[in-house]
């Protein structure tokens, strides 16, 4: 009963002495301390764990809010997570998600609904990395809500997303059906867009046969067997066009939570210590032993109906009409509401702002009570949310201002009246602003993300080797700077800008692999298109600027097809048809032959992409390189690839051009990038007397046999191939996340070295510059540079022990090494 009085306090009310008279009556004796549990206990006590959960979930949660994990600002996703004591659901799951939600630790764990609005790319990229990082905390299985077509996402990316333990199951969302659980009743409302005819020219290729790729793209990591052959199956898919005609919205209403039971009450009332108080919280009257019956609603405060809160997405006017059709639904929860405590405290608004300007839609909007904030997710929101990539860009900026030039967005401006916001009664937000649903606090930003540049700098000024570090990195760089006529960063190329440095999944400073090759004024290329590639570009140049660039983008050329590699492309092919408009033009996609099922399903089942590329297979470079008119738009004389040792169609690729200084034709350029892959005499082929070469470093050396494993390359493997190849400049990237801000090496950089980091530019007169780096980076991320080498000494002495060593290997030089 001691317990049952502790699980009570949250919602009890009483004097202290009232609540000490029931916990010295119920106050168990004191254990002797319990010792760890035997293995064998594990499993028993895991069941146990889950009884009372099965348990705690019968009552409705006294604490409920929305969390804005991302605020829809231009490069951001716009997700909501809405939270309990008990539990978690996502809404909407654009690109970049999974990356916000681990920068601000927003839990995972307890996820297990997803609410979507759309099926299309910009509300739903963002779900493969958000459920292969679930699936590593430990979420058992997941369940998609939203338009028909969600249970097609994951069967079509099965091959390049793999989720062995983890189960995803799409639910069938009809008008009449309920989602409900304890924590809340939420309400499906399906709106169409407008009957239109669509255009032959889309419905292309119906009757072909699609080549279904069958390759296990992780099969080298199966230590057990060898790995199979690719396989490619010839199957007769059904290719009929689905176009987006159905959006959902859902209106959320929380369970009712009974009021605070109070003790007080209880005493004055006879109700002694025991079962019964637990029956008084759950609203049920009693009977005392002298037959006085005690009314629950005597005892308790007034209980909370339970809040409601509304999600709505309007893609464009096409939906307007349904969306007025279907005010029915609303209509209960708007100012018409028979109750007060039926009207909508929150209506959160994914729709883009140029439909949200239309009369019909603030027809919508005016129909709601007074009461209602109407919270915004789009672009009238100015900040990302991504401090970290902020905060690391300012401390790098330190070092060069044009190697590492300050990313551009800004923080919201509560204050000023937006031009695009006159006479809304619209809400901005960013990234962890709450709303208080349960208790109702109304809208909290206390915690919210925000830009801070003057905590960002001091946190420079308070590491102890920094200030000289990075005094003799300035007067060596001013020593070898050439003394010639300056020539502005713009007007050099190529100029390389690493938007993505990590692998595998983003982290907060590394997002990634992406790599853009600006090749002339008017051209550039993308090698690898990672989660999230699209943002990069829209925080590094601004909003404004970024719609120049990806005019630009002439092509976008994929490695391999591992998901790290390539997820990105819808969300930049979209953002750029978005941008552009009419202006748009295809792109050349060099990619392994593979990705066109995955191509032509997402275009035929979710929406249409194939206006915007042609496919070049990088199968076909490796013999006959790109050189016909193709590429004359590029600013490229020749376009090569290799097959390289990593997963199957794995490919490396040689970029010849020339370069060029304010219109001035100079001399040849070579730039060869190695996607990822162990050491490869293909590469070394490919890249003989490369300029520039780009090579993946993804493990220290240390680690060379999981590199191995995994066909990845470490850091002096990576140097070695470029000194094969006779490589003037060696630029490394592709970092384990384990390297979040700086890899380990030991010794200082060879002068030919440099180390990629995310919103990083390199022009070849900065390549001779920057090995001269290293020592202030060391400085500048010395903790994280001293974790590392603990974790070495700890690994090395592990190691030790494993082969034997009592002493028989105390003479072997550092474990470290």
């Amino acid at each position: 009963m001691y317990k049952l009085l502790t699980s009570l306090r949250p919602n009890v009310v009483g004097s202290a002495s009232v609540i000490r008279f029931y916990s010295s009556n119920l106050k168990p004796q004191r254990k002797s301390p319990k010792m760890p549990l035997d293995p064998k206990h594990i499993a028993e006590a895991q069941k146990q764990r889950l009884k009372l959960k099965q348990k705690i979930i019968k009552a409705s949660p006294g604490i409920v809010n929305l969390q804005i994990v991302g605020s829809g600002a231009p490069g951001a996703p716009a997700s909501v997570y809405l939270f309990s004591d008990q539990t978690r659901y996502l809404f909407n799951c654009g690109e970049g998600t999974q990356r916000l939600a681990y920068e601000h630790k927003t839990k995972l764990s307890c996820l297990e609904n997803i609410f979507m609005t759309r099926t299309c790319w910009e509300r739903i990229g963002g779900l493969p990395g958000i459920c292969l990082t679930m699936q590593d905390v430990g979420v058992p299985n997941v369940t998609l809500h939203g338009p028909p077509g969600l249970d097609e996402l994951f069967k079509a990316m099965r091959r390049f997303v793999i989720l062995k333990d983890m189960k995803v199951e799409a639910a069938e969302c009809k008008a009449e059906d309920l989602f409900d659980d304890h924590v809340m009743s939420l309400k499906y409302v399906a709106i169409n867009r407008e009957p239109e005819s669509v255009s032959n020219s889309d419905e292309e290729n119906q009757d072909e046969d699609t080549t279904v790729d069958d390759t296990d793209y992780y099969a080298y990591e199966k230590r057990n067997k060898a790995a199979p052959k690719p396989k490619l199956a010839m199957t007769q898919q059904d290719w009929t066009k689905r176009h987006e005609e159905t959006v959902m919205a859902y209106i959320c209403k929380l369970k009712l939570r009974f009021g605070q039971l109070s003790l007080e009450k209880c005493v004055d009332r006879g109700v002694t210590p025991g079962p019964l108080l637990g029956q008084l919280k759950n609203g049920n009257d009693v009977t005392l032993p002298d037959g006085t019956v005690v009314k629950s609603s005597d005892v308790r405060g007034p209980d909370d109906p339970g809040p409601v809160f509304i999600f709505i997405d309007i893609p464009s006017e096409e939906y307007l009409r349904d969306l007025d059709d279907k005010n029915e639904a609303f209509a209960p929860y708007q100012s018409t509401a028979t109750e007060e405590s039926n009207q909508a405290m929150y209506v959160l608004h994914f729709s883009p702002l140029d439909v949200m300007q239309k009369p019909e839609y603030r027809k919508f909007m005016d129909r709601f009570s007074a009461s209602t904030r109407h919270i915004a997710l789009n672009e009238i929101n100015s900040f990302s949310g991504y401090i970290a990539s902020h905060r690391i860009q300012y401390h790098l900026n330190q070092l060069d201002g044009g190697i590492f030039p300050l990313l551009k967005e800004a923080n919201n401006d509560y204050n000023a009246i937006d031009s695009e916001m006159h006479d809304f009664d619209m809400v901005k937000t960013s990234s962890l602003s709450y709303l208080h649903v349960r208790p109702k606090k109304g809208i909290d930003r206390t915690l919210e993300a925000k830009l801070n540049p003057s905590e960002y700098l001091q946190e420079l000024e308070v590491l102890p080797e920094f200030k000289l570090a990075l005094d003799q990195l300035h007067q060596k760089m001013a020593q070898r700077k050439p003394q010639q006529e300056l020539v502005a960063r713009s007007e050099k190329y190529p100029r390389v800008v690493f938007l993505g440095t990590g692998s595998s999944i983003p982290n907060k400073t590394r997002n990634v692999s992406a790599i853009l090759v600006h090749t002339g004024p008017g051209s550039s290329i993308l090698l690898d298109c990672g989660e999230g590639a699209a943002g990069q570009i829209i925080r590094l140049y601004g909003h404004e600027q970024a719609k120049n660039v990806f005019r630009t983008i002439k092509a976008i050329y994929i490695s391999h097809l591992h998901a790290d590699h390539h997820l990105g492309l819808f969300g930049l092919l979209q953002t750029k048809r978005k941008l552009l408009g009419s202006d748009n033009e295809k792109i050349l996609l060099i990619a392994p032959e593979q990705i066109s099922y995955w191509l032509r399903l997402y275009d035929c089942r979710f929406e249409p992409v194939h206006k915007d590329y042609v496919l070049i297979k990088n199968a076909e470079l490796v013999d006959e390189p790109l050189r016909d008119e193709r590429i004359n738009d590029l600013g490229l004389t020749e376009v090569v690839t290799c097959r390289v040792r990593h997963c199957p169609h794995s490919f490396g690729v040689s970029l010849s051009m020339n370069s060029c200084q304010k219109g001035e034709p100079g001399e040849p350029v070579k730039i060869t990038y190695s996607g990822d892959t162990m050491p490869c005499q293909n590469l070394i082929d490919l890249g003989r007397d490369s300029t520039i070469l780009i090579h993946e470093a993804t493990m220290e050396d240390e680690l060379e046999a999981e590199a191995r494993v995994k066909m990845h390359s470490t850091l002096s493997q990576a140097i070695e191939q470029g000194k094969k190849m006779n490589a003037k400049y060696t630029l490394l990237t592709h970092f384990s996340q384990r390297y979040a801000k700086i890899p380990r090496i030991e010794s200082e950089l060879e002068t030919n070295l440099g180390i990629a980091f995310d919103n990083m530019e390199v022009t070849l007169d900065d390549l001779p510059q920057l090995s001269l780096f290293y020592p202030a980076l060391k400085a500048m991320f010395i903790s994280h540079f001293e974790e590392m080498e603990q974790k070495a000494i700890k690994r090395g002495n592990k190691r030790m022990r494993l082969e034997g060593g009592s002493g028989n290997n105390s003479k072997e030089s550092s474990p470290t090494r």
